[in-house]
């Protein structure tokens, strides 16, 4: 069974599947909500219909369903009834989280929001969706960031030591190790004519001439860069290039390759043996991924204390879809 809290010392007690816990936000109706719905009582409009109360703050359906369409995309007529209910537990613990954002008075700067946009993958967002989101203080993204803002502060003052970090490294050994690895660049044409045209020129090339040709007749990503596309492992290339390239001695060409990507000239630049990462290579990501544990872990923490501090209310019988979870 799973419980919603109406203030302090009051548990209903609901019928529920799962748990799970992320930390995103869509929007929601700020209003009152007037009368807890009932079952007994005259419905209301699916849409409408109230799905969740944080302390003033109403929640309708349609909050949720928006929700939904930001959080994974697609139709949400296509995503089935356990998944809707994962996602809704999703959607209380993030709108829990949001009222302890803002009751603590976590807001955003200018800067923090322009931060934000820089980092973004670029196309994430239109210009007009960044001005908006730069001359606004409330919205769906402006929640998420005051969320991960407050999550953020929950872990300031956690610190990893040295020899936590090194605890690790000496018990995870397989984590550092390194297998057969190879350094690659490619020419990547779009036809099979000039692929075996500029083949014949790129196989008696040295590695400079090879560049030299990359740049000049090259469609791939990487042209610019005279053709390198990085250090891969076994696994990491699609079959048809791995074979060929793993195959392949330090400075040599390969024949032409096709795939759906167009024909490839394969240069294996350079063969790294297998090894063990050392501790003063690893210890930064370490330090990094224990934290990261560290600040989740009192995330997790202050999430079920505030269940237990905030008035709050969910009523999945008002959802569009039949609610399945259950506490074992």
């Amino acid at each position: 069974m799973s419980w919603t809290k109406h203030g302090p010392g009051q548990m209903v007690f609901l019928p529920v599947v799962l748990w799970a816990a992320l930390w995103t936000t869509a929007c929601g109706s700020k209003e009152p909500a007037g009368d807890t719905p009932s079952a007994g009582g005259k419905a209301a409009p699916d849409e409408d219909r109230v799905v969740l109360r944080v302390g003033s703050v109403a929640y309708a359906a349609a909050d949720f369903r928006q929700y939904v369409q930001e959080t994974v995309g697609g139709a949400v007529q296509e995503i089935d009834a356990l998944t809707l209910s994962n996602l809704f537990d999703q959607f209380v613990e993030d709108k829990i989280l949001l009222a302890a954002a803002v009751e603590r008075g976590v807001s955003l700067s200018i800067e923090e929001k322009r931060a934000y946009l820089e980092n973004a993958e670029e196309g994430t967002w239109t210009e007009e969706e960044k001005a908006s989101l730069l001359a606004s203080d409330s919205g769906p993204l402006v929640d998420k960031m005051r969320i991960n803002k407050y999550v953020r502060e929950l872990g300031r003052d956690i610190a990893v030591g040295d020899d936590e970090v090194k605890a690790y490294y000496d018990s995870q050994p397989g984590e550092f190790f390194l297998p057969e690895r190879v350094q690659v660049s490619q020419i990547l044409l779009p036809t099979e004519p000039a692929a075996v045209e500029i083949w014949e020129k790129a196989r008696f090339s040295d590695e400079e001439g090879f560049r030299a040709l990359a740049r000049a007749q090259s469609v791939g990503p990487e042209a610019s860069d005279g053709g390198e596309m990085g250090v891969f492992q076994r696994g990491q290339l699609p079959a048809d290039m791995e074979t060929a390239v793993f195959a392949m001695a330090e400075g040599e060409v390969s024949p032409v390759v096709e795939s759906s990507y167009g024909y490839h000239i394969f240069r294996l630049d350079k063969k790294l043996a297998p090894e063990q990462v050392p501790f003063e290579n690893a210890a930064r990501s370490i330090r990094q991924k224990l934290l990261g544990l560290k600040t989740e872990a009192a995330a997790r923490r202050q999430l079920e204390e505030l269940k237990k501090s905030i008035d709050w209310d969910a009523f999945p019988e008002n959802l569009f879809f039949p609610y399945q979870r259950e506490y074992t």
